[in-house]
């Protein structure tokens, strides 16, 4: 391959993005060859020559047939999705004054998935009729200025370049697929749906490192005695995207670590890959060595596990189901979409009929260990995100006010249970807000009581910002 990276040929410029996993390329008169890669259009080497007329003209009449070339001299324009040995790809070609502008739309996902990662990304969006989008620092942005709108057909492609047939079928079949996908670079919580305007593809970037409970900032002295018990129901719970699996699965690494016993995780897909360490680790994956978490939970009750993960109570059975295991013997982690741990009580006794609620609220007051509620709030410097946290841990007030349903009473018992590792949502905020990670602005839409946060900004205005020297 030429070091200067002049070629007269697209299908030579595509297989050297192929190698660093670059979605673009960007070829014109008097410009360097171009390729996108972490995340900006960059040089494809920093010597490279410019691409002259000729060069361009090479480049066209290697990819477009004569129908194309006759459209591109007519109308200016012409765009096409062309196959090589380097994959599939869509090509944007324009006649200037002199010369030609090739722009070329790479349609494999491993190389969209490579700029998630490098620029340290959260999800990865691939709609039919957007842009290509990430999610960044908690905002979804285009992940490029000028990005292309995905076609019906690039999307369809895209989702071809990475889906089994297996899946292609399910997709085909339900209109929706879920699943990890794995490639060199990574791992993924992948979904694909069908929708009016074509195949929409959405990515949860897996961090590949299992963080610790130090690494995000778990409050240890209070996490780590709920781990060792040997039955009980441990809550993480919060929006979708606010780190409920990394937080479970940081908690399943320390008991994989300090304890020797039988862990069994039920998830949809699996996502972080726990080795065995101290302890057995079995995981299944819903849809694909199970058919749903309630089969999978009874499964699991005949294995003989000391700690059972669930990863999301989403329905009646698999809430009913994990309540018996922990009531029974087991140390049960599971996730609920609630923002709070008042409001989590409420949700599980909400599942259940009417008529069978005073015996749920017993057991749910005696087998309940605690509730980690959290949201995932962008740093006010702008490099990321931090962790706010709500805790409550099941003391005989607590589990007193479960049995007799008086669960609004519970964030006045977690104001005074910070002795026991308690805390609310917006003392969370307010100490990050006091330790100038997070804005005043992010303290108020986040809070939970915003007349008291107004209140407690107004008495501590934030810092104003320094004087432009």
């Amino acid at each position: 391959m030429s070091d200067t990276y002049i070629f007269d040929n697209v299908n030579q410029y595509l297989e050297a993005a192929r190698t660093i996993y670059s979605p673009s390329l960007y070829l014109g008169v008097g410009l360097q060859p171009y390729w996108m890669e972490a995340a900006a259009y960059v040089p494809m080497a920093a010597d490279a020559p410019a691409l002259s007329e000729e060069d361009t003209v090479a480049l066209v009449n290697s990819c477009t047939t004569e129908e194309q070339r006759a459209t591109l001299e007519t109308e200016g324009v012409v765009d096409f999705i062309g196959d090589s040995p380097s994959g599939k790809y869509h090509a944007y070609i324009y006649k200037q004054e002199v010369g030609y502008l090739v722009i070329i739309l790479m349609l494999n996902v491993d190389s969209f998935l490579k700029q998630g990662i490098d620029a340290k990304c959260s999800d990865l969006h691939l709609p039919a009729s957007c842009p290509p989008s990430w999610r960044r620092f908690g905002n979804l942005e285009p992940m490029w200025e000028g990005a292309p709108k995905l076609t019906k057909e690039d999307a369809e492609a895209l989702v071809d370049s990475f889906l089994t047939e297996k899946e292609w079928e399910r997709l085909k079949e339900k209109g929706d697929v879920d699943f990890a996908y794995q490639n060199p670079n990574g791992r993924y919580r992948s979904s694909v749906v069908d929708q009016r305007l074509g195949y929409s593809m959405a990515f949860r970037i897996i961090n590949s490192k299992l963080l610790t409970m130090q690494d995000i900032n778990l409050p240890e002295e209070y996490v780590v005695p709920l781990t060792r018990f040997t039955n009980g129901l441990i809550l993480v719970t919060g929006s979708v995207g606010s780190g409920k699996s990394t937080t479970l699965a940081s908690i399943i690494d320390f008991i994989n670590k300090d304890r020797h016993d039988h862990i069994i995780t039920l998830e949809d897909p699996i996502e972080a890959i726990f080795e065995p360490i101290g302890c057995q680790v079995n995981q299944r994956e819903v849809h694909k060595h199970t058919e749903s978490f309630g089969r999978a939970l009874r499964g699991a009750l005949r294995q003989d596990p000391d700690v059972i993960m669930v990863g999301e109570m989403r329905n009646l059975e698999t809430i009913s189901l994990a309540l018996s295991a922990a009531e029974t013997g087991h140390l049960v982690l599971g996730t609920l979409h609630t923002g709070s741990a008042a409001r989590t009580i409420d949700r599980v006794l909400d599942a259940f009929p009417v008529d069978e609620r005073e015996h749920i609220r017993i057991m749910v007051s005696e087998s309940l260990r605690g509730v980690i509620s959290q949201q995932l709030v962008p740093r006010k410097d702008g490099t990321g995100r931090v962790m706010a946290l709500e805790m409550l841990v099941n003391t005989s007030a607590i589990a007193n006010c479960i049995r007799e349903g008086k669960t609004f009473m519970i964030p006045g018992l977690i104001q005074t249970g910070k002795a026991q590792g308690m805390r609310l949502m917006d003392d969370s905020l307010q100490e990050l807000y006091l330790k100038g990670i997070i804005s005043a602005e992010e303290c108020t839409t986040r809070a939970t009581d915003k007349t008291m946060m107004d209140k407690f900004l107004k008495d501590h205005p934030e810092p104003a910002a320094p004087a432009a020297q």
